[in-house]
């Protein structure tokens, strides 16, 4: 059933049934002649699952990364459905999409070619030192510029140059293209990690970023999917704020969910509804900048400021804590039918608690329950929209 293969949880999710499920779902699309075999073939498409996820790949087997990378994957076939892309743009964004951010590491290899990024003396920068350099740079790994480069060379069904270099060009553009986050990293404006790629005493980049390629279709569909994924409530969500980068930033749930505006002294820890404003707006700039460029035209544009709000209505609804209808499909009502207090009683628990705060441990097996119901969701809407196109 096409609604279980698209379904998944990062926290018991395999890498061999991670690989198993991109085999499948690029043999299903094609069965439905959703995407052209004759530009990617099934070959080379497992060739590249097989190179990239595997069980010795820290990018693969982090659960925080791993269910962003399988959520974009969803989010190329909503754009590129919803605005009728022509095949092969919809092939290239979701085989690039399938293995993208998978060099995720500190010590994995950097590209040494033209994409290559420098050091401020302009030697090349030959693997990421640090976390910041993996999060920010890992568009430009080695692995999977090599990966493709050797699905050139398959006795059956290898890659022609040309998809080849249109695949390597997506991974590279959306690096820059489709993150706020890393264009902010790499300008030393992260509270975080900036000092480390920007020198604090004369604003001089440590680390040098390589000119971006020339955007295409397919990178225009990558880029929206890979924004979005960032703005949609879900497990990947979970494993990636309050599990993950925010857990001691001393935020409560209900904060990191719900809040309006930046908390004062929290850095770049936005919560999910400011998520929601800052990548929307990012999306609107990518379709306006793919417009101006001569990509879409405005029935085109039209449809992917639509598609941008259907890919986000859940998670709006999903963190609006001043919803009061019963039916409505908040994470407070969640919490609340899970506790068996009121409404009101829930969302003053989570705006009380956060991770690792006392009664924290009550809240977080529903708060996880509630993050699949999501997910689960958005499947079924998937679902539908691959079998009505």
């Amino acid at each position: 059933m096409l609604e279980d293969l698209l379904d998944d949880d990062p926290v018991h999710f395999t890498v061999a049934e991670w690989r198993e499920r991109n085999f499948k779902l690029y043999a299903e699309l094609h069965d439905r002649r959703l995407v052209d075999a004759s530009i990617v073939s099934p070959a080379a498409q497992e060739f590249l699952t097989e190179a990239m996820i595997r069980d010795d790949n820290p990018a693969a087997l982090d659960p925080q990364n791993a269910g962003h990378v399988r959520a974009q994957n969803e989010n190329i076939l909503h754009y590129g459905l919803l605005l009728d892309a022509p095949k092969d743009a919809l092939t290239i964004a979701l085989v690039a999409g399938l293995i993208h951010d998978l060099n995720k590491a500190i010590g994995i290899p950097l590209r040494d070619d033209r994409y290559a990024p420098r050091l401020s003396d302009g030697q090349p920068l030959d693997h990421m030192r640090t976390l910041a350099e993996s999060v920010g740079l890992n568009h430009l790994g080695e692995e999977t510029r090599q990966a493709i480069h050797r699905a050139r060379r398959l006795k059956r069904g290898g890659l022609d140059a040309s998809v080849a270099a249109a695949l390597d060009c997506v991974i590279v553009h959306h690096g820059l293209g489709s993150s706020l986050f890393i264009r902010r990293l790499l300008d030393g404006d992260n509270d975080w990690w900036g000092a480390q790629l920007v020198d604090r005493r004369n604003g001089r980049r440590k680390v040098i970023h390589p000119p971006q390629p020339q955007a295409k279709l397919q990178n225009v569909l990558h880029d929206l999917a890979d924004s979005t994924q960032q703005m949609q409530g879900g497990v990947a969500w979970l494993f990636k704020y309050p599990s993950g980068f925010w857990r001691d930033s001393g935020r409560s749930y209900g904060a990191m969910l719900s809040s309006r505006g930046e908390a004062p002294g929290q850095g770049i820890a936005m919560s999910l509804r400011d998520q929601l404003a800052v990548e929307t707006w990012t999306c609107h700039q990518i379709i306006g900048q793919a417009k101006l460029d001569g990509l879409l035209d405005d029935r085109g544009s039209a449809r992917l400021v639509s598609a941008v709000a259907q890919a986000t209505r859940r998670t709006r609804i999903w963190v609006d804590d001043t919803r009061t209808a019963a039916d409505a499909h908040t994470v407070y009502h969640d919490v609340a039918k899970g506790l068996g207090v009121s409404l009101g009683q829930a969302r003053k628990r989570l705006h009380q608690s956060g991770p690792g705060a006392k009664g924290a441990e009550a809240l977080e097996p529903l708060l996880w329950a509630s993050a699949r119901k999501q997910d689960r969701r958005r499947t079924r809407d998937l679902a539908r929209l691959i079998t009505s196109a």
